[in-house]
């Protein structure tokens, strides 16, 4: 019998390191482990095995890998790479000798959580507000067709322009805490992509986005407190907050949100 089951044998309680242990043995070799799964193991009432699981989430004995559910295999965001399409790679190579501040965000970066990639789409690129123009110049003179993110109203317009997969969207930026190395945290692209989406009418359906949400959710743990951070410099922290609680708000209170809407619209 394992020292962790011994001593819930004996005296009924663990500290958390003991219940991590206990847990561990069950379930460190298995992708993901379930609400219930814990249950069993830690028999637990269930305010209190929330708790514990809350509990060991925050001080990293385990990993929430989807709605309920939890793992102890490392899912870091640093283990997972960025497909870059051949436009953003080139943009890469030939801004990487500049000594610009830029980053490529959106779809670049989350495109290894996508289920269906599309063939082309405007590529999303940051760079300081005071090296825009010069940034723009470079990629023009390399043949990269480039569109001032201010002359852009929305996407309709450029969604009619026949090589829309071939356009670089340049956005000013004072921001550039989030990125490293010419790329977008993952958290920072899905924001930067639901702001797009959301607010702009970027060429990707809501559906889409919520897969890649989930496969976020489901292959690494989401820093969703960076994430509501990232979303307030963009003015739609109420949108994410929102979106990473949703599995805590109540259907009566989606209700009441409903009902309030129509009667205030």
């Amino acid at each position: 019998m394992s020292k962790a089951k011994d001593l819930l044998n004996l005296t009924g309680r663990l500290k958390l390191e003991d219940k991590a242990a206990l847990l561990r043995e069950q379930f460190q070799d298995k992708p993901d482990f379930t609400i219930s799964d814990a249950a069993s193991v830690l028999q637990e009432k269930q305010s209190t095995l929330y708790w514990t699981l809350h509990k060991l989430t925050q001080g990293g004995y385990i990993s929430r890998t989807g709605q309920g559910l939890h793992s102890f295999q490392n899912r870091g965001a640093e283990s997972i790479q960025p497909i870059l399409s051949t436009l953003a790679s080139r943009i890469l190579n030939v801004l990487g000798e500049t000594g610009h501040d830029f980053f490529i965000s959106g779809l670049d970066i989350l495109m290894v959580f996508m289920d269906h990639v599309p063939e082309t789409y405007p590529v999303l690129l940051f760079t300081g507000k005071s090296d825009a123009d010069e940034v723009a110049d470079i990629l023009s003179k390399n043949k990269i067709d480039v569109v001032p993110y201010t002359n852009i109203k929305d996407y309709s317009a450029i969604r009619r322009m026949s090589s829309v997969g071939e356009l670089v969207l340049l956005i000013p930026t004072q921001e550039f805490a989030y990125a490293a190395n010419g790329l977008a945290t993952l958290e920072k692209a899905f924001v930067d992509l639901y702001y797009e989406v959301s607010r702009r009418d970027y060429p990707l359906s809501i559906q889409e986005l919520v897969r890649i949400y989930l496969n976020m959710r489901r292959r690494m743990s989401l820093n969703t407190n960076r994430m509501v951070k990232i979303a307030s410099r963009r003015n739609i922290q109420q949108d994410i907050r929102y979106i990473v609680e949703h599995d805590a708000i109540t259907d009566a209170a989606m209700e009441f949100v409903n009902n309030l809407r129509k009667r205030t619209e």
